[in-house]
């Protein structure tokens, strides 16, 4: 009994502090997450997955972006709104490029 009750105390300390010691990704920057998607959208053009048409409009959308972040920042405080604003709208040109990536038009 002793030793049922040592072994299973030692499993799950080993459980806990494997929980303790696990880590999760660090979330990323605005520039980091921007450095992404312009990389995604180089490999995109030269696989021949995007259009001239597509990229433009990803370029647009990414000029919106900057404009967002560039208001937000403009009165010295980033508001936990204006934080959600530009989180969406980066999470929305994610999906927008990975969108117009996987459709069926190619470049010419």
């Amino acid at each position: 009994m002793k030793m049922k009750l040592s072994g299973a105390l030692i499993i799950a300390s080993i459980a806990v502090s494997s929980f303790a010691f696990a880590q999760t990704a660090p979330a990323k920057t605005a520039k980091e997450i921007h450095k992404l998607d312009k990389k995604r959208v180089k490999e995109g053009v030269k696989s021949g997955e995007l259009t001239k048409a597509e990229v433009k409009d990803i370029r647009t959308d990414n000029k919106d972006l900057k404009a967002d972040v560039k208001d937000a920042r403009a009165d010295g405080k980033v508001t936990l709104a204006e934080k959600k604003k530009v989180a969406r709208d980066e999470a929305k040109l994610s999906r927008n490029i990975y969108a117009k990536k996987h459709n069926a038009r190619v470049r010419k």
